[in-house]
């Protein structure tokens, strides 16, 4: 399965590629055109995968919304697991909420994820199949002389693990403000914040010893994520002060009127 999909995405790579070399008819001297192709390839699928991300975000917003509801019902039922189940399922019917929507972009962006990586592990297998012209494309990408090869200096594997480690930071952050954690998830939240370090550390692992396409990969795809979970966390800050701001409005409405009665 993730063979055929890495030869469906290998195909968009392929024709990246070729428009590439259409619309820039001398290749750059610093950064070939299968450099430029795997940045532009990575950054068109995480555009596609965005309207996905941002439901996901929403489907956070909304589950934290009905977090008091649902803490409610956990007191109430929690010696009544079965009744707190169907208390628990009637609330989401009513707020037209489905959870099971929170991990479905997770589970459409992983398979694509993995083929990515065996594109650019296996290039000359799932995009450029033509071994002849494989063996004369340009391959370098600024320091790099051939993102074939494993980047010795590390700078690709440090930028990607950099960019993992701020993505997750402000994931963090977000899944905070959406919906905080209660006492009973603390043990929980503590092996989160563990995979929060974990992941950049196996990056760098592996990048010492994985082609370096890979690494410039991950580092886009990482980048683009930083820079949209970045707008996501601005975008709920500025919500919360809108609310703030209502509420002290409202508030002082309140007094206005009681004032004025007296």
């Amino acid at each position: 399965m993730i063979s055929f999909i890495a030869s469906l995405l290998g195909r968009v790579l392929f024709y990246v590629y070729q428009l590439l070399e259409m619309i820039i008819p001398n290749e750059p001297e610093t950064i070939s055109y299968y450099a430029l192709a795997v940045i532009v390839t990575t950054i068109i699928f995480k555009l596609l995968l965005l309207p996905l991300n941002i439901a996901q975000t929403r489907n956070q917003k909304k589950m934290a919304e009905l977090q008091p509801e649902i803490q409610k019902l956990q007191k109430k039922y929690k010696n009544d697991q079965q009744t707190l189940v169907n208390k628990t399922q009637q609330l989401y019917k009513e707020a037209n909420h489905n959870p099971l929507l929170g991990c479905l972009p997770t589970l459409i962006q992983f398979p694509i994820i993995l083929s990515f990586f065996y594109i650019f592990r296996l290039p000359e297998k799932y995009a450029f199949t033509d071994p002849a012209f494989y063996d004369k494309m340009a391959k370098n990408f600024y320091y790099v002389s051939n993102l074939e090869k494993v980047d010795t200096t590390m700078i690709l594997p440090i930028v990607a693990a950099v960019m993992t480690l701020g993505t997750s930071l402000l994931m963090q952050k977000i899944q905070q403000k959406t919906n905080p954690p209660s006492p009973e998830m603390e043990q929980q939240m503590g092996m989160m914040k563990t995979m929060v370090y974990l992941g950049p550390v196996m990056i760098l692992f592996a990048g010492r010893n994985l082609a370096a396409g890979i690494a410039l990969y991950w580092a886009v795809s990482n980048a683009f994520t930083l820079i949209q979970q970045f707008v996501t966390y601005k975008t709920i800050d500025e919500a919360e002060e809108e609310a703030l701001e209502e509420a002290k409005l409202a508030e002082e409405s309140k007094k206005s009127k009681r004032t004025t009665n007296d």
